[in-house]
């Protein structure tokens, strides 16, 4: 029996039941019998009077499939979440979650947003932007990030550790059911999926065949609903490469405490400096997450002393780059080859019962801080768009109509996070002439980051006054205070460097 997660049910009803049975004599040849409790079965908080609960499987319970899985409960669908780890972890530093993925969440749960705010530190009262990565003096900040929420009424810009946002994710899919029922399912890996007359039957490694009226692939850049779409086997490091775009960079990246008043102050900020970059973004509790791009060429062996190569290579830069190195332990500092994906312009990332979703279909460069934000976007409008249909034979259409509403607000994104790190590769050259640089480029710069962060702000569902912003993020800002504060002393008092 795999393990599950237990969240309450949301239900009264069980339109599940005969659905599944009749989607499941479509296929007479099926290896093992489908559970009749596979779905949770719920109740609308919204308004379900127009439309049926369809029976969703979402494969992948990270953050897209657990916000999509929110999103279609509260829109009146039956769900089932399959995450193939066998326990969640609180693995994964700091991420950003924008204005616009912070919308969409205000937008589907108010009561979401609090909790998430409560374990986040504002942007809001910080600094950010791009310094000089030998001397770390600042070059271009980003205002925008603050200045466009607090001018457009959007909610502002957060930073929450991922492991945060996921328990707080989990949470919200406990809070809005009644009974018990298995909403998100552990150890339950997908192997395959058939596409059928009507619906979709997707089978799990352990052979355990699961029936509903659609499958969405949540499950990340090496999606195994991907491969079987797009036939792109991804297994080896070689048939990665074929599927995926690699950067040019290989990423170090490290999370440790470090005691530095400065970092309180800042919200992220990019080191650029000769052929690499390196980004700091303070996370909760003292600590700070730290990432290295290394310019490289494709498939480069694994770095056997990672600690000891990123000291050399960044021995003449500023103080804060290497007193972050330093002060990372060598067993937890994480490789790994960078990797975006091209966008699906020429063919759509959804078939007839079947769709990809977040990194599945546009994984996007880490410097743009929009994963997570379209993940939750999509999610927000594929569970809109199934609340306002009325039978089964309309997902297919509908399912192209998702793909064709998302498809260019994402790979302009995307775009954006891959012209960002071209944009560095060709400045660093001309470091060594800053002046040339502060002249041409200085007066140009601030103007496109802010048309970027404008762009990337755009969808956003929900209007907040600047003040209420105001008061929440000060609120926030001396709580995280206080928590780095006294990370800082715990340290110190049992004697750790």
């Amino acid at each position: 029996m795999a393990a599950v997660y237990t969240a309450s049910l949301c239900g009264v009803h069980n339109p599940t039941l005969s659905r599944m049975t009749r989607v499941g004599r479509l296929n007479t040849t099926r290896k093992a019998p489908v559970a009749r409790n596979q779905f949770t079965t719920v109740k609308n908080v919204m308004d379900n009077s127009r439309q049926p609960a369809f029976d969703v499987i979402i494969a992948g319970g990270g953050l897209a499939g657990l916000f999509l899985a929110i999103c279609l409960i509260r829109n009146g669908m039956n769900v089932v979440v399959l995450e193939k780890t066998k326990q969640y972890r609180p693995l994964g530093g700091p991420i950003q979650l924008a204005s616009n993925g912070l919308g969409v969440v205000h937008a589907i749960s108010p009561e979401l947003a609090e909790s998430i705010y409560s374990v986040s530190r504002p942007f809001w009262g910080t600094r950010s932007g791009i310094r000089d990565g030998l001397t770390s003096e600042w070059m271009f900040t980003f205002d925008a990030i603050t200045d466009i929420p607090a001018t457009q009424g959007m909610p502002f810009s957060i930073c929450i550790d991922r492991s945060d946002l996921q328990a707080a994710l989990l949470d919200e899919i406990d809070r809005i059911c009644t009974q018990k029922a298995s909403v998100v399912r552990l150890d339950a890996a997908v192997a395959k999926y058939i596409e059928m007359e009507a619906g979709v039957h997707v089978t799990l490694e352990n052979g355990e065949i699961l029936y509903g009226d659609l499958l969405v692939g949540a499950d990340g850049i090496w999606s195994t609903i991907r491969s079987q779409m797009f036939g792109e086997p991804s297994n080896s490091v070689e048939e990665r490469f074929a599927a995926a775009s690699f950067t040019g960079f290989k990423l170090f990246s490290g999370l440790p405490l470090c005691k530095s008043d400065e970092f309180l102050e800042i919200g992220y900020s990019a080191f650029i400096g000769p052929d690499h970059y390196f980004v700091v973004c303070p996370d909760r509790f003292g600590r700070v997450q730290w990432y290295a791009f290394i310019k490289a060429t494709p498939q480069e062996p694994e770095v056997a002393n990672a600690k000891t190569m990123l000291t050399k290579t960044f021995a003449n830069w500023a103080p804060q780059v290497k007193e972050l190195i330093l002060a990372t332990k060598e067993d937890e500092i994480v490789q790994r080859d960078l990797l975006d994906r091209v966008p699906s312009i020429s063919k759509s990332w959804a078939s007839s019962y079947v769709t990809l979703l977040g990194d599945s279909c546009h994984a996007t460069m880490p410097n743009i801080g929009q994963g997570t934000g379209l993940a939750f976007e999509d999610g927000y409008v594929l569970a809109s768009m199934l609340s306002d249909i009325a039978s089964q034979s309309e997902i297919p259409r509908l399912l192209q109509k998702f793909y064709k509403t998302r498809i260019l607000r994402t790979a302009i994104v995307q775009g954006l996070g891959r012209l960002n790190s071209e944009a560095i590769k060709l400045l660093t050259p001309l470091l060594p002439i800053r002046p040339v640089v502060d002249f041409m480029l200085s007066p140009m710069l601030p103007s496109i980051f802010y048309l970027q962060f404008a762009y990337c702000y755009s969808f956003c569902p929900v209007k907040i006054p600047s003040d209420v912003s105001k008061k929440r993020a000060a609120a926030m800002e001396k709580r995280h205070r206080y928590e780095t504060e006294q990370a800082w002393n715990d340290d110190s008092n049992h004697g750790i460097s």
